[in-house]
C-alpha cells in the first residue's frame, strides 16, 4: 500500500542478475571443456605420423607437397628441407640418391 516490503517493486533487479549469472555460469563451463580438451600443451597442430608434441612445419609441409606434385627436383627438395632444419636420411646429399617419399598428409 505503501511501496514497502517484498512486493512493492518488479523484479526487474532480480530477473537481470539472474539471467548474468547464468550468462557468466555458461562462459565458465565453456571456458573448462576448452582448456580441458587443449590440456595436452600443444599449441599448434599435429601431423599424423610426427611424434606426441612435435609441432608441424607448414614450410616443410608445403616444401614435401610441391616435391610430391613434381614441382622441385630432388636435388632442391634436400637443399631447401636443409636450409629449414630438416636433416634428411643418412647418405642423402643434394645429388645423391633421392630422399624418401614424404608422408601423407593427415585430413583435417
Amino acid at each position: 500500500m505503501y511501496g514497502y516490503g517484498h512486493h512493492a517493486h518488479h523484479p526487474v533487479f532480480g530477473i537481470i542478475l539472474l539471467v548474468l549469472f547464468l550468462a557468466l555460469l555458461v562462459l565458465a563451463i565453456f571456458a573448462l571443456v576448452r582448456f580441458w580438451r587443449t590440456r595436452t600443451g600443444l599449441t599448434s597442430p599435429t601431423q599424423a605420423g610426427t611424434q606426441q608434441g612435435q609441432a608441424v612445419d607448414p614450410a616443410l609441409t608445403e616444401l614435401r607437397i610441391r616435391y610430391a606434385r613434381g614441382e622441385i627436383t630432388s636435388d632442391e627438395y634436400l637443399q631447401r628441407a636443409s636450409y629449414l632444419g630438416y636433416q634428411g636420411p643418412p647418405g642423402t646429399s643434394p645429388g645423391g640418391q633421392p630422399p624418401e617419399a614424404p608422408p601423407p598428409l593427415a585430413e583435417t
